[in-house]
């Protein structure tokens, strides 16, 4: 069997089609269910070299599209978040969701017992 071959069986099975018969797969068959349609394209397009990556929706909240949701911090974004959160500043939920405010005088942290 050829890869081409392979790729094309998998895709009758993706498709819902048993490919030794030509006919429709029982509805409760394994290769019926969501992530296994999923994985079998998956698993076609990579014998034919076309690999690529899942691609999610957007996030999107309070009709506000959050480009970067799950995406890795950089090392800088790391320090930077770390030191302002050091110095006092807290996230401000008011304004769309950035990701830090100026330090507030009222919100310095003040040790008990000071």
């Amino acid at each position: 069997m050829t890869p081409q071959q392979a790729a094309q069986l998998l895709e009758q099975l993706a498709l819902g089609i048993d490919p030794r018969t030509g006919v429709s797969l029982a509805e409760h068959d394994a290769c019926t269910t969501p992530d296994v349609i999923r994985a079998l394209f998956i698993a076609r397009n990579a014998l034919q070299g076309k690999l690529e990556p899942a691609r999610k929706a957007p996030v999107v909240r309070n009709g506000v599209t959050l480009a970067n949701v799950g995406k890795k911090w950089s090392g800088e974004e790391v320090d930077t978040l770390l030191q302002e959160f050091q110095a006092g500043a807290l996230p401000d939920r008011e304004s769309g969701y950035t990701l830090l405010k100026a330090q507030r005088p009222d919100t310095t942290m003040v040790p008990s017992g000071q």
